[in-house]
């Protein structure tokens, strides 16, 4: 911290950026009680890394979507049978297998919905009839 009886010749040795920040936050909190934690409806400080099950807390607690098994179990295979590959290579291959399944699966979900929607409006054989025509035309 600063020293009121510096001179000159010390005077470049200070870190005036953490003594500006030291006081600063001291002025925050000066005289301030200690408030109540941010309610979770606001989003600011609420925790819910075990809700979400990309999180760590979540892997650890078994309620994970099992992103790291399948990105270990990927690469292992991947360098594994491809004997010039590097880590990025793998990864690279990982991420464009996961879009596609993703897309794939995306789409195949609509295609659900689309057959669901023209049997309950059409019945089965004109909603299977569709769902071929709209296929064929991918």
């Amino acid at each position: 911290m600063f020293n009121p009886k510096s001179n000159n010749a010390d005077i470049h040795q200070h870190d005036w950026a953490q003594r500006d920040r030291a006081t600063m936050l001291r002025s925050l909190h000066a005289g301030r009680a200690l408030q109540a934690p941010v309610t979770a409806s606001s989003g600011w400080s609420a925790d819910a890394a075990m809700q979400d099950p990309r999180s760590v807390h979540a892997y650890l607690a078994g309620k994970g979507d099992l992103r790291a098994t399948w990105w270990n179990l990927y690469s292992a295979v991947y360098m594994a049978a491809v004997l010039s590959a590097t880590l990025e290579h793998a990864m690279i291959s990982f991420h464009r297998l996961h879009h596609a399944l993703t897309l794939f699966r995306l789409g195949f979900v609509q295609s659900v919905a689309k057959a669901a929607a023209d049997i309950e409006e059409e019945g089965v054989l004109v909603a299977a009839f569709n769902s071929v025509r709209r296929e064929m035309k991918r």
